[in-house]
């Protein structure tokens, strides 16, 4: 039998490391950085080990054989084709992106969480597990899709603002537009504190707006170099938006259907049958009674069709606002039921033999952390939308101290609220940004200094 002096002894001498242990690692900025290169390189070893090459849509895949291939279209934008293609050129699979999206990501989180104020450095650190840990954030991280790609570098444009590296940060920013077409929205509010790091000292905003719009204009025209120096042949990814309206307006009002480009490819009748708010690929692949609608045919007469979405929409703005939000409720989960497509869990059929290693200890974890999560709130976009919507409010309050957390989260914020226009389906990944951006604004709330010259404004009362 112990002693039970001996024991209380050995417990008081525990308690004492522990005590040591904590402050070191909670005050001293040295080894809090140490445990976040130690966080994220566990943390990219783990998800790499258990996913390895990279989960793959159908859209991946279609990216990938592009890039292997070198005959590009710019339905997919084909920076993110051609990344993929160079990855399987030197390594024979896409493993290559897993790992630099990964690493990216976790060492850009890292550095927004970082700060010299222990006080700081200790919220930083539970920021920095909390998004580590949160399956939203790493069962997406894991997927080579274009989404990721974007939100990966506009992560790292956020950290590099953070330490005052704005040509580090507009590169970032104009490989995000890159990646993906709609990518501007959220670049432009941070192109805002872009400029403000770019401009000459003693430059006042009236010198700087004029600036900013030349560069948010460069924005909007790098995607077209990509295509130009790749020769991507032209696609029409916009078409898809127009015909995912008109359907939704046409299902409402079939009679308008005879006077349009669409009554050549379908009947009202079967047009009632495919079209859903939840996605427009069922337009395309057509269902029990409902013959596909060819694509290529209207891609053909574009101008046409365009024409006739502006005059339907003129016509019939209530109809087609309703449609709209009928379709941002099934992206954002904000009704009863399950998410139909939370999470991709595998590789899509493909002619490469790419599979991930399921039998893996570690990936069967995974799986069994996703199949749960999926179903939870961690995949309903509105709770997402609403956390951020917050952080906006106290970013806003906050602007003169925390520029960069305030655009930020309006980056963010304004992404996914986008898509109240221009979305297509309910795949979550469309507001991956507006996940990242949310962790992004509350490191930078907690740790972002002040702009020299700033003082702090007190406290009511």
């Amino acid at each position: 039998m112990r002693h039970p002096l001996k024991a209380m002894h050995t417990q008081a001498t525990l308690k004492s490391i522990y005590r040591k242990w904590s402050a070191t690692l909670l005050v001293d900025e040295p080894s809090r950085n140490r445990a976040l290169r130690m966080g994220v390189l566990l943390w990219a070893a783990a998800l790499f080990a258990a996913f390895q090459p990279g989960l793959m849509s159908s859209d991946s895949i279609d990216q990938y054989t592009q890039g292997l291939n070198g005959h590009y279209n710019d339905v997919h934008p084909p920076l993110g084709s051609w990344i993929l293609g160079i990855s399987g050129k030197l390594v024979g699979s896409p493993w290559l992106v897993l790992a630099m999206q990964l690493l990216a990501m976790g060492a850009c989180m890292a550095a927004l969480v970082k700060s010299s104020d222990a006080t700081k450095g200790r919220w930083g650190l539970l920021i920095m597990g909390a998004f580590l840990l949160t399956p939203t954030v790493w069962a997406l991280a894991v997927v080579l899709w274009k989404d990721v790609m974007m939100a990966a570098a506009l992560l790292g444009a956020v950290a590099a603002l953070k330490v005052h590296r704005p040509v580090l940060a507009l590169l970032l920013l104009l490989a995000s537009v890159a990646f993906r077409h709609n990518a501007i929205v959220a670049a432009i509010p941070l192109a805002i504190p872009t400029m403000a790091q770019l401009a000459p000292h003693g430059w006042r905003w009236p010198l700087k707006i004029p600036a900013l719009v030349v560069m948010i204009g460069g924005l909007a025209l790098v995607p077209a170099l990509p295509k130009h120096v790749l020769n991507a042949n032209r696609g029409w990814a916009a078409g898809q938006l127009f015909l995912f309206d008109l359907a939704g307006i046409y299902t409402v009002h079939p009679e308008l259907l005879p006077s349009s480009l669409l009554a050549e490819k379908t009947s009202a009748k079967e047009l009632a049958i495919s079209y859903t708010p939840t996605h427009v690929w069922p337009l395309f692949g057509g269902s029990e009674g409902a013959r596909p609608i060819p694509f290529d045919a209207l891609a053909f007469r574009r101008q046409e069709f365009v024409d006739e979405w502006f005059r339907v929409l003129r016509t019939h703005p209530a109809t087609w606002m309703k449609h709209r939000i009928a379709s941002f409720r099934h992206l954002t989960g904000a009704f009863a039921g399950p998410m139909p497509f939370p999470i991709l869990q595998d590789i899509d059929a493909n002619p490469f033999h790419l599979r991930t290693p399921r039998e893996g200890l570690v990936n069967q974890w995974a799986r069994a952390i996703e199949n749960w999560a999926g179903k939870s709130i961690f995949f309903r976009g509105w709770a997402w939308l609403l956390v951020l919507g917050a952080l906006t409010v106290v970013a806003l309050r906050r602007v003169r101290r925390t520029p960069i957390a305030c655009c930020t989260a309006l980056s963010g914020l304004g992404y996914a609220l986008s898509y109240l226009v221009i979305g297509i389906g309910n795949d979550f990944r469309f507001i991956y940004w507006s996940v990242i951006a949310t962790f992004a604004t509350l490191a930078l709330l907690t740790t972002e200094e002040a702009p020299p010259g700033t003082e702090a404004q007190p406290r009511p009362g």
